[in-house]
């Protein structure tokens, strides 16, 4: 089940980003009236069904990191895991489940039962229902005919329905499909509803689970009618409430991160087109103010630096400082979202990818370099721990989730 695999034989990989399909968010993403992916996250806005465990986190409690990995051996064969590690053991350390299939993008926990959760590919047919606890695989889901999974999902807030997001495939469109699932049986429902863009990923219920907040990636860059937006999906009629657009159209619209009372943030990669040698190649990081209706992408020079996608993202409510990852650039960012303005860089990190933050507020957890390492930085001083938490936490995905076991 979850054997430790031999480091000597395989390595793990770090998986390149698809420019155009862009994060869960990480496990901090909130809403207005959110629902998020479940009751582990600690916003206040979020609403978890009514027989799930609301019981709020204990004071200092840090959670449990969960997320997707992958390793190859010295023939290439690949070992794809999820990474599980509770931080608030006497000494951390990361116990891998083998045996999943593909690469897990988005982890979606069962608001009932939040050890069990929807792992969803990006890009691809892999999806599954995996007990975190047992370490077990309980099922497989596959997408709609003609059509693949595009990385991230939802419950919604009674959880009865699972809605995710999938991409047409079989035309070459990519159109973007909100597919609604029984989520006992995981039967597709008659109904679908396009998600307003091409290649859509990141997702997040607001509204009491009346409204799916969907970004779509957009199509190839000079394809000036398959531009990026951030879509606000009603579930029931499919209309779209609200469509922001950017006013750069070299960028994609990735992942997402909001808080209880609806401020949001996305980051970007460049679109699919752009060469690696272009200025054009690089990300950005873009704040939505709902009390201005204004959806402005930060300026700064170190953008720059910012190359090829800023990966994942997190907030900090009672901050409001947003942390971002730019795997190809070597950086994290930290932003004023009141302001929009740079407050600090790091640059010592190699590959930093996935970051969210731990339960108590205290720390964002950043899982970053080809060894997984997991490091540990200060919320408010903005300060990392001199050492990795965790050197090798099996999880070399686009994302980490702190999840409430």
């Amino acid at each position: 089940m979850d054997q430790q695999p031999d480091n000597h034989r395989r390595r793990f990989i770090q998986a390149g980003a698809v420019a155009g399909a862009g994060l869960l968010v990480t496990a901090c993403g909130g809403g207005n009236n959110a629902t998020g992916n479940g009751p582990y996250l600690n916003e206040p806005g979020n609403q978890p069904a009514d027989n799930a465990d609301t019981t709020p986190p204990a004071p200092g409690k840090l959670g449990t990191v969960v997320g997707g990995g992958v390793m190859a051996d010295e023939q290439g064969a690949k070992a794809f895991f999820t990474g599980v590690i509770d931080l608030d053991a006497e000494k951390p350390a990361a116990r891998p489940i083998e045996g999943i299939g593909f690469l897990g993008h988005g982890f979606t926990p069962r608001l009932d039962k939040p050890h069990v959760v929807m792992i969803t590919e990006k890009h691809g047919q892999g999806c599954l229902e995996l007990d975190l606890t047992g370490g077990k695989v309980l099922r497989k889901v596959t997408p709609g005919a003609g059509r693949e999974f595009y990385g991230h999902s939802a419950f919604s807030p009674d959880g009865k329905l699972w809605y995710c997001t999938e991409a047409d495939t079989e035309d070459g469109s990519y159109n973007g499909v909100l597919a609604i699932r029984d989520a006992q049986s995981m039967e597709l429902r008659d109904q679908t509803f396009p998600t307003h863009g091409v290649s859509p990923h990141d997702c997040i219920l607001i509204d009491d689970g009346a409204t799916l907040v969907i970004t779509n990636g957009g199509g190839p860059v000079g394809h000036a009618d398959e531009p990026a937006c951030v879509a606000y999906v009603n579930v029931k009629t499919g209309e779209a409430r609200k469509l922001l657009k950017f006013k750069n159209d070299k960028i994609n619209a990735g992942h997402i991160a909001m808080t209880s009372r609806g401020e949001l943030v996305c980051v970007s990669a460049p679109r699919d087109g752009i060469d690696s040698a272009s200025d054009d190649w690089r990300g950005a990081i873009t704040f939505y103010h709902p009390d201005k209706d204004s959806f402005v992408t930060a300026d700064d020079p170190i953008r720059s630096q910012m190359k090829g996608e800023t990966l994942s993202v997190a907030i900090n409510e009672k901050t409001m400082i947003v942390a971002a990852t730019n795997p190809a650039g070597n950086i994290v960012t930290f932003w004023d979202f009141k302001t929009g303005k740079l407050v600090k860089s790091l640059t010592d990190f190699k590959s930093p990818r996935g970051i969210s933050l731990s339960l108590d507020g205290r720390w964002f957890i950043l899982t970053h370099d080809q060894a997984t390492n997991l490091t540990r930085i200060d919320a408010d001083t903005l300060e990392p721990e001199a050492r990795p938490a965790v050197e090798t936490s099996y999880i070399s995905g686009s994302h980490n989730f702190v999840f409430d076991l």
